[in-house]
């Protein structure tokens, strides 16, 4: 088995009209000489591909952190609903500071809808009723690339929960109306 260095001496070839030696390159270094060019062009057909997946998982990340940020409103929302801290505006307020990641452009609703009262509850607003908060938000993308994809699309999380504690010291069952507060 031969071993070929690297730099091996290149064979000498005699010219015909005037018997002078020349060297000529070799076919392996025509070779490489000939590949760099297809390499920038296979890198220009990839990389259009690389930047849309690229992209793609950046708006997909995003999009699931608004969704896990919706849905942690709606529980924030739920917890301080069921101990009665206040109507809808408070409520409302209170979802809208817990949610770090929505941007300022986007529109996000708080809704808080009783539901009927069981047989064994005496009323709206006394301890066991049920109601149910929703939140919704418009979805944002952060390129703009995929608008067509992610784009006019809502994010919403509904949970029903029990009242825990009696509505205020006096009793006070006003937000049990529902309604809905537009963070700002």
């Amino acid at each position: 088995m031969k071993i070929f260095a690297k730099n091996t001496p290149r064979v000498p070839h005699l010219t015909r009209e005037s018997g002078e030696e020349t060297h000529q390159p070799s076919r392996s270094s025509r070779f490489r000489r000939s590949e760099s060019g297809a390499a920038l062009v296979e890198f220009a057909m990839v990389l259009p591909l690389l930047l849309i997946l690229l992209f793609g998982v950046i708006e997909s990340s995003w999009a699931f952190a608004q969704i896990s940020d919706v849905r942690f409103g709606a529980r924030e929302g739920a917890r301080a609903a069921a101990v009665n801290v206040g109507d809808v505006d408070i409520v409302g307020q209170l979802v809208c500071d817990r949610m770090d990641i929505i941007l300022p452009n986007q529109n996000v609703s708080v809704q808080l809808t009783p539901l009927a009262t069981s047989p064994t509850v005496s009323g709206e607003g006394s301890v066991g009723a049920s109601a149910q908060i929703t939140v919704a938000a418009d979805l944002k993308t952060l390129t703009g690339f995929f608008d067509a994809v992610f784009g006019n699309k809502s994010l919403t999380s509904t949970i029903e929960f029990r009242v825990e504690q009696p509505a205020g010291g006096s009793g006070d069952v006003a937000w049990w109306a529902g309604g809905t507060f537009m963070c700002s």
